[in-house]
């Protein structure tokens, strides 16, 4: 059977999806909303074999301009996140049939904090070695710009502090 046809804005945009390695399932899904013709493994194959050159190309492009811009990964999974937080939010207070929670609320929170994490919003966590390199470089300008007798004095509290978890 032959793959389903698609017209050429369908395809670019289907060829771009696959270029950038969007999973078949979120590839069906939008083709669904869509409302293109069906999309199954086989015809993704099919396009995949079919276009392998042009999605190779297009690939290479996005990495190399990724690589050329630094940011341009980050930005895209921010981009995806964003994309996926309005999608929740446009069906956040619909309550799920059988219990009545609001699981796409959750969802679509859960996704606004996933955005405020990759953009370096949130802490995840304390870096020790961070602060023992930030201890370390005080200690050096401490030493080079006082008297060895009141180096050695701050330098002792800051160490005690260390031992302690008080520094």
């Amino acid at each position: 059977m032959a793959a389903p046809k698609l017209t050429a804005e369908q395809r670019t945009t289907l060829l771009h999806w696959l270029a950038a390695e969007y999973s078949g399932p979120l590839i069906r899904k939008w083709q669904r909303d869509r409302e293109w013709p069906e999309l199954g493994d086989p015809t993704l194959s099919y396009y995949r074999d079919k276009w392998a050159d042009e999605i190779a190309g297009a690939r290479q492009e996005r990495r190399t301009s990724a690589i050329n811009s630094g940011l341009a990964l980050k930005e895209e999974r921010i981009g995806r996140l964003a994309w996926h937080a309005d999608e929740l939010e446009a069906i956040k207070w619909v309550a799920d049939e059988k219990t009545g929670r609001l699981w796409n609320e959750k969802a679509w929170r859960e996704t606004l904090d996933d955005i405020a994490k990759e953009m370096g919003h949130r802490r995840t966590g304390l870096d020790v070695d961070i602060i023992d390199k930030e201890r370390a470089a005080l200690l050096e300008q401490l030493r080079n710009n006082l008297p060895a007798e009141v180096y050695a004095q701050i330098a002792a509290a800051l160490m005690a502090g260390a031992g302690t978890g008080a520094g």
